[in-house]
């Protein structure tokens, strides 16, 4: 399968529950992430990562699904067309 170039925006409402949890999904996709940007907001509990990612679709679609599955996390993605 074709690898294809996507973002990932992942936001954390609890950072106390999940932030870990994420940390550690992103983590055993590392070799696949081309870029993390993460903006915690402490004052506000939250935290926002914005991913760029070279991956096939069914990599996506298990990467999302279980960042999807951490409780207060949500996740939205988006396949570039090039």
């Amino acid at each position: 399968m074709e690898e294809k170039i996507s973002t990932i925006s992942i936001v954390v409402y609890n950072r106390e529950i999940a932030y870990q949890k994420v940390s550690d999904i992103l983590h055993d996709y590392g070799k696949k992430i081309l870029l993390r940007v993460g903006y915690p907001m402490k004052e506000k509990g939250i935290a926002i990562i914005f991913l760029v990612v070279e991956m096939t679709t069914d990599e996506l679609g298990a990467l999302s699904g279980k960042l999807g599955q951490v409780e207060s996390v949500k996740v939205k993605t988006n396949t570039l067309k090039i």
